[in-house]
């Protein structure tokens, strides 16, 4: 990673009160979602865990998590310890403040503003929604929300665009971050890898970006 994709973080992280975030751990195969809702700046952030009560009793104290989450329109990862799980009133983690975030993939490219209708497959539903911004490695889309997005972070999607009468354009990848806005959310996208007959027909539809 060059060190401009690096955020000195030495003073103040810079993520909203409310920010949804995605935990992943080394060992288990299950992320976990919640939202920022406070923190001591330079010891610690409160995550409230999204779901079951049990959910937070999957992580233990002293574990390591990657954290990921969407900012203005990016999105930004960062490494962090477990220091304590509370469960009751609520189904909280603080974890331990973070030394450096890193910018993902979108950002490290060339990142393309569009507005590009697109219909979004997952296991359990299809549907149509809109690409915002588009880079070589990944993209920003906003669908219409339903309780079946809850926990789409880490989930495969296949996006899959029109490109003329006869030709349709399919790219799989992985939600890397998800963020409700009202009766829409954002999905960040890491393309997985595209094929050049792929590439020429998604610079064809988004003539500004370089593959």
């Amino acid at each position: 990673m060059n060190k401009k994709n690096q955020i000195d973080l030495s003073q103040r992280l810079f993520v909203e009160l409310g920010t949804s975030l995605r935990l992943e751990t080394s060992e288990k195969t299950k992320s976990l979602s919640g939202k920022l809702i406070g923190m001591k700046v330079g010891s610690y952030l409160i995550i409230e865990i999204s779901g079951d009560k049990s959910d937070s009793l999957s992580l233990s104290k002293e574990e390591r998590v990657q954290v990921t989450y969407i900012n203005q329109d990016d999105i930004f990862t960062f490494s962090s310890i477990v220091l304590r799980m509370l469960n009751d009133p609520d189904n909280l983690v603080f974890l331990q403040y973070p030394d450096m975030v890193k910018s993902c993939n979108i950002r490290s490219h060339k990142r393309v503003e569009c507005f590009l209708p697109i219909n979004t497959k997952t296991l359990d539903r299809q549907d149509p929604g809109i690409i915002t911004n588009i880079s070589a490695r990944g993209c920003l889309c906003m669908i219409d929300y339903f309780l079946s997005w809850k926990n789409i972070n880490g989930q495969e999607i296949k996006l899959i665009f029109s490109h003329g009468d006869l030709e349709t354009l399919s790219i799989t990848g992985e939600v890397r971050s998800a963020q409700i806005q009202g009766q829409q959310i954002k999905l960040g996208i890491q393309f997985n890898e595209i094929d050049q007959f792929s590439r020429s027909l998604l610079t064809a539809l988004v003539p500004a970006l370089r593959l």
